[in-house]
């Protein structure tokens, strides 16, 4: 199975960029085998201090711990693992910088494994499967709209009270707290098929861009070309105060389109074949001229 992986990153008109994400190692063949290929991306808390140390920090644990992986581990169990082993260190990076519980990021960490997605995201970065012109979004952000939309269920608030609730895009769980209980996963495999890719991406893109504006941006391109095309699309909105903006995407068993002009690149050798050929008739019909009109002038003299 082949992974296709590309990625794209903008500090947007913050100060500093808190969005950290890593790819495994493809070529490690053998591992690839049983473990498929992780990608993870965090971001780092605006309003908390050394945001960007712990993205790094989870980023790097994750992929660390993940690379450890048995044969005998599934992957579900693996990724939830990681994820754990990437809050522990966050939260003790915190404690040696004296500010326990006020250090955090976000993380989604997506493995495609033969035609299969699995995942686990703790607070709001996103992870999307785009399949056949569709896009879906995978994971459930941890944000506190989720406990105002099941109040308006039971009737306890109004949807217009739950709207425009202030701490509505708050989160409700991130990477760096003593002890992390919100870990969205799946542990039955996503189905994919080849040709479908996944995005990560941080808030800056998805809470910018709407779902027909990502399709539309990425229509008719090479999925390569995607995590740039929608850094750049979401830059163009120019919005103020726009946050960092992450897009990573990895696309299935890709099939590379032919050049355009791959025809007529097939075609130049045969020309030049031909053109070849041609030549050394030349070449071979002046020699027999040349010793024609040589006979003549010989009989002639001789005569």
């Amino acid at each position: 199975m082949q992974y296709l992986a590309a990625n794209a990153q903008h500090i947007g008109a913050r100060e500093y960029q808190q969005d950290s994400f890593g790819f495994a190692d493809l070529s490690n063949k053998a591992f690839l085998e049983h473990g498929g290929f992780l990608t993870v991306l965090c971001d780092g808390m605006g309003g908390m201090e050394h945001g960007d140390v712990a993205s790094q920090t989870a980023v790097r644990a994750v992929l660390d711990s993940y690379a450890r992986k048995a044969p005998d581990e599934t992957i579900p169990e693996a990724l939830e693992r990681s994820v754990r082993e990437a809050n522990n260190r966050v939260f003790e990076t915190a404690e040696q910088l004296g500010k326990a519980q006020n250090v955090g990021t976000t993380l989604v960490a997506a493995v495609m494994h033969n035609e299969a997605l699995y995942f686990a995201s703790v607070g709001d970065s996103g992870l999307f499967h785009v399949s056949g012109g569709q896009l879906r979004m995978v994971n459930q952000p941890h944000i506190y709209a989720n406990l105002l939309d099941r109040a308006v269920a039971a009737g306890a608030i109004s949807q217009e009270q739950a709207a425009q609730h202030p701490e509505r895009e708050a989160l409700t769980s991130y990477v760096g707290i003593p002890a992390l209980q919100e870990i969205d996963r799946n542990s039955e495999p996503w189905p994919l098929r080849s040709g479908d890719t996944i995005l990560l991406s941080s808030d800056g893109m998805f809470k910018t861009l709407e779902e027909h504006e990502i399709l539309s941006t990425v229509a008719g391109k090479h999925p390569r070309s995607w995590p740039q095309a929608l850094v750049q699309q979401t830059l163009d909105k120019d919005r103020p105060g726009q946050d960092n903006v992450t897009v990573l995407a990895v696309t299935l068993n890709p099939v590379e389109a032919a050049p355009a002009n791959a025809s007529s690149r097939k075609a130049a050798p045969l020309a030049f074949a031909a053109m070849e050929k041609k030549s050394s008739n030349r070449k071979l019909l002046t020699g027999v001229l040349i010793v024609i009109a040589a006979a003549i002038i010989g009989f002639l003299y001789f005569r």
